[in-house]
């Protein structure tokens, strides 16, 4: 795990099973899509602080070695 200053902006999607939040967290290393349900509990806005990253996945995923 790492900690690194950055700027989560987070969006409140209207989907049609109900509100959910999503993040964008912009960092110097770069900028990384955060999906998890703990962001509802903070209201849509921007929030300057240190994080800790514990996993980065990939957009993508690979079936039989091959990227679909």
């Amino acid at each position: 795990m790492i900690t690194i200053p950055g700027q989560l902006a987070i969006k409140t999607i209207h989907g049609r099973n109900g509100d959910f939040n999503v993040g964008r967290l912009a960092t110097s290393i770069g900028e990384f899509v955060v999906k998890n349900a703990e962001l509802d509990q903070y209201a849509e806005g921007k929030y300057e602080g240190d994080f800790a990253i514990a996993e980065i996945r990939p957009s993508t995923y690979t079936a039989n070695g091959r990227m679909p």
